[in-house]
Order: C-alpha cells, then structure tokens, then sequence
C-alpha cells in the first residue's frame, strides 16, 4: 500500500508540475539565483584546493606538523595571490590587446563589408549570375549593417540596467570568495558533515560504494580541470605562436577565443575555429588562403592536443565515448547553460562508472541465481 500511495503521489506531483510548467521554472530560477552564489563560491573552493593541497602537503609538510592552522592560511593566501595575480596578468597583457582588436574590427566593419560586396560582384560577373541573385546579396548585407546600427543605438538605453547587473555580479564575487575560503579552512568538517549525514540516510551496505564513488568523482574532476585548464593554455599559445609566424591578423583577440572555447568539449573549438576563420576571411578579403591556412594549423593543433597533451594530463579517469560526451554536453548546455557546458564531461564519466557497475552488479547476481538452479531465473533467461 505504502508502494502505490508512493507511485500515486508522484504521478500527482509530475501532472501538476507539467500542468504549471511555466510558474515551476520561474521559481525554479529563482531558487538558482539565490544559491548560485554559495554553488560558486564551493566550485571555486574545490579549484582553489588544488593548489593549496599541493603546498599545503608538500611545501609546507614540516610546519603543517607543528601548526597546521598556520599552514592551512598560508597555503591559502598563496593559492589565491597565485591564482588572482596570474588572471590579473592575463587581463594586463590580453584584455587591452584584445580590446584594440575588437574596436579595429568593429571600426573597419564597414570596409570590410565593402571589399567583401566587390568580390561578391566580381564572382557574379565572372559567373554571369542573374541581377535578382545580387539583388538579395545586397539586401542581406544591407540588413545585417542594419541591425548592427541598432544594437549600437539601443545599447546605451540599457546601460543603466547593466550597471546594476554589474554590482549584482560584484556582490556574487564577494559572496563567493567568502564561501570558498570558509570551505576551504574547514574542509575536513564539511567532509566529515557529509559522511555523517550519509551514514545516517543510507543503509549500511550502501555506505562503502557510496564513499567509493565520492572519491572517483573527486579524482574525476580534478583530473579534468587540471586537464582542460592545461588544454586551454596551451592551445592558446600555440594558436598565438602559429598566427604570429604566418601574420595573421588579430593574433591576440583570436587566440584569446580560441583559448576561452576550448573549455567547451567538441562544440567549442570546432565553433571558435569557424569564427575566428571568418574574422581572418573579412580582415584580408584578398587573400582568402589565409583563412584556410588559419583552419589548417588549428586542426593540427587540436589533434596534438587530443593525442599528445591531454591523454598524459586527464589519462584514464574519463574514458566517457564521444557520443556520451556529445549528449552530454547538449542536455547539459540546454539545462544549466555555461556552467552546465563546463561540467557536463566530468558529470557524464561519474554517471556512467554508476551505470555502468550497476549493470555488472545485475548481470553478476542473475549468472549466480542460474548457477544455483533458480526456476525463475532461468525461465526468464530462456
């Protein structure tokens, strides 16, 4: 009885919810908004702790035996001052460089767009292509100008409604640098929370495979951001270092983009790649090679760096096949957007390694009951 108030229940609750969709998510997104903040500020804890383990249980191993509170605040501060001052740099040396970049692009958007309508006039001549077939090139153009003009015009009403949106980002940040360096301190007592909390729901021969996958998951993500992060940069320099050698221009902004999407598995670099191949395409119209050069080198980059430099970082913690990652990274995206876009990979191997001992769990308990004869079994397995 207890089963079927259970099953009837939810039956109620999932009609009611699908019946007042739209209200759910509202509050749904209201929930996420109000802990997003303490959402970020653990996410940033547990990046932060990969540096602070490190000096924290290698470069100050003697102190942390004689004052491990001493050692923990150190390895801290030095973990953030690393961390703020590299992305400070960063801004210092890309953002400016980037900044220009877009400005000029934005700037020479117009004789772009003109070169690129003389060449278009030229190939329809050379192809004696009909006047209506340029009339509608024209017009495309013409209506893209147009909503550039717009967007222009209507973004100065908004800036209000962006400064505000700005110190809501602000007061995120704040609230997130104290809930990450409060996780971070009392770290062992929120993980002897957990254990506690889960020792008490589950039952006791749950308790060992569910600590087992809490560690996995642990090693897991650690693995892959270590990795991505690795990824990233790399894939960045080269793209920087290679658009340098050739003369391509924009090198900073395009390999700023480049480093940025490549967080994103499979969707990410292919997408960047076809961007900033474009900006190359409209930058130097007459010499469109130069495009196609740009692809060359980064799928020659991205292979390396699938084949070479990301298997030795992650090695075999993921293993999750590319239509998994591909699924993803889709259901992912569409539920939680970016966020869900960068935790979708590491999420999908936990779920599957779940999935995937289930199984092995099921199918060994089945091949024992017919191993001992059990009518039931046996009659369900012809």
């Amino acid at each position: 009885m207890i089963a079927v108030a259970a099953i009837v229940f939810s039956a109620i609750l999932f009609y009611e919810i699908l019946e007042h969709f739209p209200a759910v998510r509202e509050v749904f997104k209201k929930v996420v908004t109000v802990l997003a903040p303490i959402v970020y500020g653990l996410c940033t804890g547990f990046v932060i702790n990969l540096p602070m383990s490190f000096l924290e249980n290698k470069v100050f191993r003697r102190l942390k035996e004689k004052r491990p509170r001493a050692a923990r605040w150190l390895s801290l501060l030095i973990s953030y001052i690393v961390v703020l001052g590299f992305i400070a740099l960063l801004i210092a040396l890309v953002v400016p460089r980037v900044t220009e970049g877009v400005l000029l692009l934005v700037s020479n958007m117009g004789s772009y767009v003109a070169v690129v309508s003389e060449k278009l006039e030229e190939i329809a001549e050379k192809l004696a292509s009909s006047p209506q077939a340029y009339e509608i090139a024209e017009k495309v153009v013409q209506s893209l100008m147009q909503k550039l003009n717009s967007f222009a015009v209507n973004f100065v009403p908004k800036l209000p409604k962006l400064t505000f949106g700005a110190i809501g980002v602000v007061y995120t940040l704040i609230v997130t640098f104290v809930i990450s360096i409060h996780s971070l301190i009392n770290k062992e007592k929120l993980q002897g929370f957990a254990a506690r909390v889960a020792t008490a729901v589950l039952p006791e021969k749950r308790i060992p495979g569910f600590m087992g996958y809490c560690t996995y998951a642990n090693t897991t993500f650690k693995k892959y951001i270590l990795g991505q992060l690795s990824s990233c940069v790399i894939i960045g320099i080269l793209c920087y270092i290679g658009m340098r050698i050739f003369s391509m221009p924009y090198p900073e902004l395009i390999s700023a983009l480049i480093c940025v999407a490549a967080l994103i598995p499979i969707i990410g670099p292919w997408v960047s790649i076809g961007v900033s191949a474009f900006i190359i395409l409209m930058s130097s119209p007459d010499n469109p090679w130069l495009a196609l050069w740009f692809i060359i080198m980064m799928i020659v980059i991205q292979l390396c760096d699938d084949n070479l430099v990301y298997p030795r970082i992650v090695g075999g913690a993921l293993g999750v096949p590319g239509l998994l990652v591909l699924a993803s990274i889709i259901v992912a995206g569409g539920l939680f957007g970016i966020p869900g876009l960068l935790i979708a990979v590491p999420t999908a191997a936990v779920l599957r390694r779940i999935f995937l001992d289930w199984v092995a769990k099921r199918n060994a308990e089945r091949a024992e009951k017919a191993e001992t004869g059990n009518p039931e079994t046996v009659e369900a397995g012809a």
